[in-house]
């Protein structure tokens, strides 16, 4: 895989989490979307969100109950990208969810490789790739 390989995937499933296209983290534009259910999303993911925002560095996608519509919509536009995820601006976010008996919760950064800085590594255990088939006859009763 390299690295435009990997960041489509993460797109992608970004996406199916969001309820959005995964074309939609490239537009110059912040985009709003309702957060909805989905089987395909993340199995933690307790959807649908009150908001969620999500960046691959572009713009800000934003999933949210449409409820607060306004509020992410004017917190999103006011603020740099980076500065939307982090304080002091995501108090102002907070506290405009706080008069909905809400407040800022989950944080989460995640980091995708960089495949030109990957080296193989002497390893003394036995490395493999599992799939699907594998993980189910590791952990489903038989």
């Amino acid at each position: 895989m390299n690295n435009s390989e990997i960041l489509k995937i993460a797109m992608e499933q970004s996406a199916i989490d969001a309820n959005c296209n995964a074309d939609d983290f490239l537009k110059p534009q912040n985009i709003i979307v309702e957060s909805i259910k989905n089987p395909n999303a993340r199995k933690y993911l307790d959807l649908p969100l009150a908001c969620n925002l999500i960046s691959y560095g572009t713009n800000i996608v934003a999933s949210i109950d449409l409820e607060y519509k306004d509020i992410v919509e004017k917190y999103i536009n006011k603020y740099n990208i980076e500065d939307c995820f982090e304080t002091p601006s995501m108090y102002v976010l907070n506290k405009e969810f706080e008069k909905h008996n809400m407040q800022v919760c989950f944080m989460a950064e995640y980091f995708l490789p960089d495949v030109n800085f990957l080296s193989i590594k002497e390893c003394k255990y036995e490395m493999r790739v599992l799939t699907q088939k594998d993980f189910s006859d590791l952990y489903l009763p038989q």
